[in-house]
């Protein structure tokens, strides 16, 4: 048992880590999206990956399980708050913002998970987990530090990066209820929809009051941004995090978090618009510790695996991950 405990949590945390360098080129392709009409363009991003994701779930043969009762509220509260609303709140930060700073912020998305996680369900935060939080909340920022464009600081930059750390955290905090039951795919393609209409509903609303048009004809490279994504950025990384929180649990899959800003900076110094400096770094090294002190206690069970049955659990989150023997079971 150990052993199938131990192989389970090990492919969580390569999910994870694997979905964290995947958004961390989101930020190089946000900035080739600043022309273009943020509501739209996002409403566009989230109904592309949902369709991908359903129709890569027909193509295996995999139905969706329906969401009933109060399971809709979830998925609707995710899809405003973990979704649409994250990705608006993180663009807009960065145009009034510098992106570094914006990055600090984020970067106690860990903490605010490791906190908010247990409590919500009536517990006290592990310790470990905890201290693990704040190391890599630390590591996250000092990453940050000097990786700076010289824009200004101000009360909207930290306004809209505040409400997107809650987007972030939302993520995985929204998700974790109605994710045993529906599993990572199903949890994916509706949260991706109804973010989606969510986002075009809005960007009408707007548009009829007198703001930007809803859609524009994009450009190659914007199509190629838009591409990205939805592709990768959206479909494929939601579907891998939430395999990670059903095998990790919400509060250690939350780690991972704080290597968002480190890959991001990592992903423009590649494209040549930054510097990886010492800093960076030692930002890096201090979240990797972060990581492996906090992976390297016990699941909490009432927080992780635990929530769902074995059975259930190879079912939902392997047939969600890749073939397997399994993956005709459950859904």
């Amino acid at each position: 048992m150990n052993g199938v405990a131990n192989g389970a949590e090990r492919t969580g945390a390569a999910l994870a880590g694997g979905a964290v360098l995947l958004v961390g080129g989101s930020v190089a392709a946000s900035s080739l999206l600043a022309g273009y009409p943020v509501l739209g363009g996002q409403a566009v991003r989230y109904a592309a990956a949902g369709l991908l994701l359903a129709g890569w779930g027909r193509l295996r043969g995999q139905p969706l399980p329906r969401p009933v009762g109060r399971e809709w509220s979830w998925l609707v509260g995710l899809a405003a708050v973990g979704l649409a609303g994250c990705s608006v709140l993180l663009i807009e930060a960065t145009r009034v913002a510098d992106p570094a700073t914006v990055g600090v912020v984020i970067g106690a998305a860990p903490l605010l998970i490791a906190l908010a996680g247990p409590i919500v369900a009536g517990r006290r935060p592990a310790g470990r987990v905890l201290v693990a939080a704040a190391v890599v909340a630390t590591g996250a920022a000092a990453a940050q530090a000097d990786g700076g464009t010289g824009r200004s600081w101000g009360v909207a930059g930290l306004l809209l990066s505040l409400g997107a750390l809650a987007g972030v955290a939302g993520t995985s905090l929204l998700a974790a209820p109605v994710l045993p039951r529906l599993g990572a795919l199903a949890v994916s393609v509706y949260a991706c929809g109804l973010a989606g209409a969510q986002l075009l509903a809005a960007a009408a609303l707007v548009r009829l009051a007198g703001g930007p048009p809803v859609l524009l004809p994009p450009t190659a490279t914007e199509l190629a941004a838009l591409t990205y994504l939805a592709v990768a950025v959206t479909a494929v990384v939601f579907l891998a995090w939430y395999a990670a929180v059903e095998r990790l649990g919400v509060a250690r899959t939350g780690l991972f978090n704080g290597l968002i800003p480190v890959a991001s900076l990592a992903a423009v110094a590649v494209v040549g618009t930054g510097t990886v400096t010492s800093t960076l770094v030692l930002g890096a090294v201090a979240v990797l510790a972060g990581l492996l002190f906090g992976l390297a206690g016990p699941a909490d069970r009432t927080d992780g695996p635990g929530l769902v049955a074995p059975a259930r659990r190879r079912a939902s989150v392997l047939s969600a991950t890749g073939p397997t023997r399994g993956a005709g079971e459950g859904h």
